[in-house]
């Protein structure tokens, strides 16, 4: 008669037993890694359509490079963003990066020059209260609506501009478009006839949303 025996039971089991831990483990490692991945923060994915705009443009003396106004002259110049389709965004989540050979970024944080502080507000010449003091205001929103969706368009403002087509010492005569944020000690300046690239970057991840260029005329 045959004796039955279980000494190869213990090994098999114990393979088995390894081998459903081993999935186990791959499982949660697989859902932690796809819980961390579905955490971060995404890129907007937008199309942006943009056109330059200069409502009015005067300068009293072309023969120097700095702001001479007609006297309580305004005008809301700038760069017009529209929002072409895909993912809505917030204002207050942008940068925009402006290149002309040398690349300048406006924040959604930066302040327009206060004109009562001396010598900083040379160059403003927006009318009052059409920001709460950033660069980037929606058209035709509500006061504190900061939501783009398709459809909806927004600005980039101008400090202001200025005129030295007739000066005997600027290095380049024309015709200017003045971005200058409060506390900053230089700006851009873009000459009118040439390009300026712009760069629309979300600040959570650093990575541009939509870019592409314009000509101020």
């Amino acid at each position: 008669m045959k004796r039955m025996t279980s000494d190869a039971v213990s090994p098999v089991v114990g393979v088995m037993l390894m081998l459903v831990v081993t999935i186990i483990i791959a499982a949660v490692v697989s859902a932690f890694a796809g819980g961390l991945g579905g955490s971060q923060e995404k890129t907007p994915q937008v199309s942006l359509k943009a056109k330059p705009v200069i409502q009015a443009f005067s300068d009293e003396d072309k023969t120097n490079t700095e702001a001479d106004y007609p006297t309580d002259f305004t005008a809301a110049n700038g760069i017009e963003f529209e929002h072409a389709g895909g993912d809505t965004f917030r204002l207050s989540d942008i940068n925009i990066v402006l290149d002309t050979g040398t690349k300048y970024t406006i924040t959604s944080v930066d302040k327009l020059n206060d004109p009562t502080v001396a010598g900083s507000g040379e160059w403003l010449v927006l009318p009052d209260g059409i920001t709460d003091g950033g660069y980037f205001l929606k058209v035709g929103g509500s006061k504190g609506d900061k939501n783009i969706a398709p459809g909806d368009k927004f600005m980039l403002f101008a400090d202001g501009h200025y005129d030295s087509s007739d000066s005997p010492t600027a290095s380049t005569p024309g015709k200017y478009i003045v971005w200058r944020p409060e506390g900053t000690a230089g700006g851009l300046g873009v000459q009118f006839g040439t390009k300026v690239g712009w760069t629309v970057v979300d600040r959570g991840t650093s990575k541009p949303i939509a870019s592409g260029y314009v000509v101020f005329r």
